[in-house]
């Protein structure tokens, strides 16, 4: 332990000093209203230094140790974890004098990084008090003082020996020795008993429930005496001291007879022992009473009466793996069912049950034995351990062919068994089929009735919140709306002062649904995996320990001991709300409102913006964004403030602006919401959020609108572009894009064939990809088997699958492509053709049999073939395999406010123009040029004069005539007019058609397309 030098400096508090005391002291008096962690939370702020609460995190007794007590408690200081040179110290007050130069000579004489950190008076009392309990048979003596009666008696037969023993062993013989050894394991509840030999003296040590208690430390002249008489109970060689040994010998203790397992290994200073008490009635735990709840309990009772499959636990050594499956035995053991099981060793012996053990050294391994288990007719079987290749094989194997495999593996999560699984060599179609559930576990104390109850910290609070808020309903559990108070140990005789009694599991029970199994075939991330995992319902074993918390079961303390998680509040609920889960920003009834009243009028909305919170700017500017149906939100810094745009309708309009120093706290909220830490700064950031309307919202069509965020650097800063993927403001109807009825024919008629390319060109925010969404949807059919390549996905479709590309990892269009055409689809969907490679394989694609719907960048449908050309696709391919080309953009439709007005000779020459290129083919009728419209502005349309938008189009067919052309090597403008002439509306001809229909402007038409 190392020695703290006290250096005999002077020190004299500052003037400045002695006024923070006397500021700090106010400080606590303005707050005694507060409970007691709240007030050193508090306390710490207005130092500015870090507060924590030793309730939620584990303490690490050597570290306690550290120092002695009497420094510890002379100097209000202690230490609570050791990691090298990473020390973490705690203190009601770091800036009192004493503690100061306390600190000051411990970084001087030591190498140590200090990290100090304020608790309560309670916290640091509750440290201290762990001096008292560093030998166990101390805590014993002193409990006894104070028992009277019966309970005196109880203890005087269970436990006075070994209280006693260290003055007594010279005294006793050997076979007493470990009598009161064993006897006051038996008593304590331990599971196990550590005889540890050191340089002076042995030690011995009691696991009790999971925890390791020093119970005392013994001469060492009485060690070699005791291991003999060990190795002689269980058939080991005495001569044999530097190899590890094991065996196993009987005890009764209260007429129950009580196998011991031993395992010996050599040491520095002898040989250590290890033995473990394997009481029967430890394992007599019904499925019922094992701690699972909600869905978790009813997937395993589910799955444990299927008639075959795996049902696989997992978690470290000592998590109660074994437990759970002799529970699920002991459950199916009926005269009808046979069940074997292969070991290593047998533990416990079952009645009704084929047992076996493995032995190694004749070759009789897990695998070999599962193999001629199998051979056996078995209806159950249980695997002590899948440890490799083979033995999952055959389990694998024998799941599948009508068996019901139950065994343990190591992972620290459910989760991650499926990426074990498949290191071990299964194949990921395998896993699905072959698997009932996983169930990944841990086991926590229990606390004793004597446990007290405390108010934490609101942010310790705050934190436990958020890990609950993200439970999906599917799990059928109830989530507490409030959290007051948590509990923690106290210690009484009943529990020997310890606090805990007992121990329960926490879990999580995973089972592959359809969208988990797609994952697993894709070979998808172990987060995403999980992402879908509680989407579907379950909570984690980290979820699960903090809901039994909350009610009294067990504390926090131990939930994180158990799950072995730092920061395991705070870093999972980031890493969730930053998931595609669908959690986001929610938009509360007053942001909506204050949005609503004053939409009609940007200058009003303005004032609001300017009066708000800056943590409610983003709530109402989402919620102003939703009720006029906008497309884009761009937020832009420049060298005076910061402009939000809206795209409405197609066109950008200036909405607020709000000043530059309220920039980085709102910019911040958007990465945080997107995922992005507030720190990264980047070339392009790309994400996902998605942005929800509370409940109590009336008329809302649409609660959960998807966002897809990018973040660029720009001149003065970085800007936001929102695009806002609303279901409700966009149409995935053909019926309702405002397509002309004999565009929207030819559209069916292509579409309508088993095979080929049908690709939509225009530029960017031209309504491509909401017109192939929607001729997805008229081709989605139970018979049909559709895929889509997106970048990224913007509409989920039910009964489609859709997958998005990685560049980062080489998944590209064309890559994504090849690996479709493995999967047999009917119909794919690519989001853009945009290399030689992509264009390429999307033409083969439909040669060979398929439906290929894409987007290119060209500026018009007949243009498409020149694009193609360049991306090397011969003419006679795009002859073959493309159906038709089809080109459309976007034009905003006049609100009813609209007003007539006499057409200019100007408008109308232009008019009459290119109603004279409409082809009698098109069987369209002309109407007279009389008087147009143009917009005006009403309450309805934001006074912008328009509402909504419409889509002019024209479709290339590729026919005969066209095919001849493209073979001959026609140019864009031969081929453009010939399908004219064959037939096609130009998006021209479609555009001056809803002009003169009095749906839009000529204006509009002519911002789009040339007339």
């Amino acid at each position: 332990m190392p020695k703290i030098l006290h250096k005999k400096t002077s020190f004299q508090p500052s003037k400045d000093d002695a006024q923070k005391q006397e500021d700090t002291q106010k400080v606590l008096s303005k707050m005694r209203h507060q409970s007691e962690e709240e007030r050193a939370s508090a306390f710490a702020a207005t130092l500015g230094m870090s507060y924590i609460d030793t309730n939620l995190i584990p303490i690490e007794n050597e570290a306690i140790k550290t120092l002695s007590e009497q420094e510890a408690r002379q100097f209000n200081v202690a230490i609570i974890a050791k990691t090298g040179k990473k020390i973490t110290i705690i203190s009601t007050d770091p800036t009192v004098p004493e503690t100061i130069e306390f600190l000051k000579n411990m970084r001087e004489s030591t190498d140590w990084d200090l990290n100090i950190f304020v608790v309560s008076q309670y916290n640091i009392e509750r440290v201290w008090d762990r001096y008292k309990k560093i030998v166990f048979t101390d805590i014993l003596s002193q409990l006894s003082v104070n028992l009277t009666g019966d309970d005196l008696k109880k203890f005087d037969e269970y436990l006075k020996d070994l209280t006693t023993l260290k003055q007594r062993i010279n005294e006793l013989p050997t076979t007493q020795i470990l009598n009161v050894m064993m006897g006051g394991a038996y008593k304590l509840g331990a599971s196990d008993v550590h005889i540890e030999p050191q340089e002076k003296e042995f030690r011995l040590r009691y696991r009790i429930d999971g925890i390791l208690h020093d119970v005392a430390f013994l001469p060492l002249n009485v060690f070699k005496s005791i291991a003999n008489r060990v190795k002689m109970m269980s058939n080991m060689k005495l001569n044999l001291r530097d190899i590890a040994q094991d065996g196993t010998f009987d005890v009764n203790i209260e007429e129950k007879k009580i196998t011991i397992r031993v395992s010996i290994i050599p040491g520095n200073y002898g040989e250590s022992i290890v033995m473990r008490l394997l009481d029967p009635s430890s394992i007599q735990v019904a499925v019922e009473n094992l701690g699972l709840c909600g869905l978790a309990y009813e997937i395993v009772q589910k799955q444990i009466a299927a008639p075959s499959g795996m049902i696989l636990t997992t978690g470290p050594t000592g998590s109660g793996k074994t437990t759970t499956l002799y529970a699920i035995v002991n459950k199916l053991n009926d005269p009808e069912t046979k069940i074997i099981t292969i070991e290593d060793p047998i533990e416990y012996e079952l009645t009704g049950i084929s047992q076996t053990q493995i032995e190694k050294s004749r070759g009789y391994d897990f695998a070999s034995g599962l193999r001629a288990i199998v051979r056996q007719d078995p209806d159950v079987i249980l695997v002590g351990e899948i440890r490799d290749e083979e033995t999952v094989e055959i389990a694998v194997n024998s799941a599948l062919t009508g068996h019901l495999v139950l065994s343990t593996i190591h992972t620290n999560s459910a989760i991650a068994t499926i990426a074990r699984m498949i290191e071990m060599g299964v194949k990921p179609t395998l896993i699905p089929p072959a698997t009932n559930a996983f169930i990944g576990q841990r086991l926590v104390r229990k606390l004793c009735d004597c446990k007290e109850e405390y108010t934490p910290a609101k942010e310790s609070i705050e934190s436990l919140k958020k890990m609950l808020s993200i439970i999906s309903p599917k799990a059928k559990l109830e989530i507490p709306k409030e959290i007051k108070t948590l509990y923690r140990p106290k210690g009484c005789p009943k529990c020997n002062n310890l606090g805990y009694k007992g121990r329960m599991g926490i879990f999580e029970v995973f089972t592959i649904n359809e969208e988990i199994e797609k994952l697993i075939v894709e070979m998808a991330s172990e987060t995403e995996i999980t992402m879908a995992a509680l989407e579907a319902g379950m909570i984690t074993m980290l979820q699960d320990g903090i809901l039994k918390a909350v009610k009294g079961i067990t504390s926090i303390e131990e939930v994180k001991r158990a799950t072995g998680e730092g920061d395991f509040l705070e870093n999972v609920y980031e890493k969730l709300m930053a998931s595609t889960l669908g959690h986001g920003v929610l938009v509360e009834p007053t942001h909506y409102s204050s949005a609503l009243e004053n939409i009609e009028d940007f200058q009003k909305l303005q004032e609001i913006i300017s009066t708000s919170a800056t943590k409610d700017i983003n709530k109402i500017i989402f919620a102003a964004a939703s009720i006029l149906r906008t497309g884009d939100i761009h937020i832009e810094p420049g060298p005076d403030n910061v402009k939000v745009r809206f795209r409405i309708d197609g066109i950008l309009q200036t909405v607020v602006t709000y000043p530059l120093n309220e920039y980085p706290n709102i910019l911040g909220e958007i990465k945080i919401l997107s995922g992005v830490k507030t720190e990264v700064r980047e070339g392009v950031i790309d994400s996902r959020f998605s942005i929800k309307f509370d409940e109590e919202i009336p008329d809302i069509k649409e609660r959960s609108v998807d966002v897809r965020v990018s973040i660029i650097l720009g001149g003065y800063g970085e800007t936001v572009v929102m695009r806002l993927l609303s279901k409700a403001s966009q149409e995935l109807d053909i019926n309702k894009l405002g397509i002309s009825k004999q565009n929207k024919k030819k559209i069916l008629h292509e579409i309508s064939k088993p095979n080929g390319v049908f690709l939509n060109t225009g530029p960017t925010g031209s309504g491509k990809t909401t017109t192939l969404y929607s001729i997805v949807n008229i081709l989605n059919k139970p018979e049909v088997k559709i895929i889509t390549v997106e970048d990224p996905i913007e509409y989920q479709i039910e009964g489609i699958l859709q997958t998005p590309t990685n560049d980062k990892e080489g998944y590209t269009f064309a890559t994504a492509l090849r690996a479709l055409l493995r999967q047999n689809p009917d119909i794919m969907m690519i989001g853009e053709i945009r290399d030689d490679e992509t264009a390429q394989v999307a033409v083969q694609a439909a040669l060979t049999g398929h439906m290929v719907l894409s987007t290119i960048h060209t500026n018009n449908a007949a243009g498409a073939v020149q694009r193609m050309l360049n991306m090397g696709v011969s003419p006679s391919d795009i002859a073959s395999a493309v159906n038709a080309f089809m080109a459309q953009r976007l034009v905003r439709k006049l609100c009813d406010c609209k007003e007539k007005i006499s057409i200019t000779s100007e408008d109308k020459e232009k008019i009459e123009r290119v109603l004279k290129t409409i082809s009698p083919k098109t069987n369209v009728e002309i109407p007279a040029i009389g008087e147009i419209y143009t917009h005006k502005g009403c309450e309805k349309c934001n006074n912008i004069g328009y509402k909504g938008r419409t889509t002019i189009s024209e479709i290339f067919i590729i026919d005969r005539d066209i095919q001849e052309l493209i073979n001959r090597g026609a140019i864009t403008s031969e081929l453009a007019d010939k399908a004219t002439e064959n037939g096609m509306i130009t998006m021209a001809q479609d555009g001056v058609l809803k002009v003169l229909n009095g749906e839009t402007t000529l204006e509009e038409v002519e911002r789009v397309t040339e007339i």
